[in-house]
């Protein structure tokens, strides 16, 4: 059985002890215990693994960094990447990113494994949107737009604040010059969703250094 196991476990992105259980939980558990120790499967967070068979195919095949957006997308669902991960792929932010992050409707969190660093924030149902399904390889990853990402970005920098003025937006070191006329009409029907002050006052002083 561990053989036919280990065989199979290769080929998947991602298993839970649930997902492979061909028999009961107590013959399994150990055997993921051994293979984990050996180094022959990686925790990605409590109750979810993947084999390092599979790992070591992505990255021959380089196409690892859509792996982990993938992951991203399921070690906490439903969830979309967004933010500074996103907007540094437009090169919209210019310091390099270390985590994938992701917008979540799920408590804010993050996880830390052998793969990287995953963060999620949380975000009332109304503006979970703004995401695509994308084809990368042979994955489907759920991706914000542009327009998205820098909202969610502002959104969530905005927290805490008690007044917002040119100063905060100039310390943000954003390339906004990057956001095309159709990114902002966009933008906007996110403010209008939002109904936030902050943000529309955001808005404001950004179109008002735009000009």
């Amino acid at each position: 059985m561990n053989k036919d196991l280990k065989t199979k476990l290769k080929i998947l992105p991602f298993f839970s002890l649930e997902s492979i259980k061909p028999q009961s939980k107590t013959n399994i558990l150990p055997f993921l215990k051994y293979q984990k120790k050996k180094g022959e499967i990686l925790g990605l967070k409590k109750g979810v693994y993947v084999s390092k068979g599979f790992v070591e195919r992505e990255k021959l095949k380089q196409e690892f960094e859509i792996y982990l957006e993938f992951l991203a997308n399921k070690l906490l669902e439903p969830s979309y990447l967004s933010l500074g991960y996103v907007l540094s792929k437009h090169s919209l932010i210019s310091e390099a990113i270390y985590e994938l992050t992701s917008i979540t409707l799920k408590t804010s969190r993050r996880i830390t494994n052998d793969l990287g660093i995953f963060s999620y924030f949380k975000i009332k149902p109304s503006l979970f949107c703004g995401w695509r399904l994308i084809k990368k390889g042979n994955f489907l990853i759920k991706e914000a737009t542009k327009a998205k990402a820098l909202f969610d970005f502002l959104y969530f920098q905005k927290r805490g604040l008690e007044k917002i003025n040119p100063i905060f937006i100039k310390e943000l070191r954003l390339n906004l010059e990057e956001m095309q006329s159709s990114d902002w009409f966009e933008f906007e029907k996110y403010l209008e969703i939002s109904k936030s002050k902050k943000m529309k006052k955001i808005f404001k002083i950004i179109k008002e250094e735009l000009k």
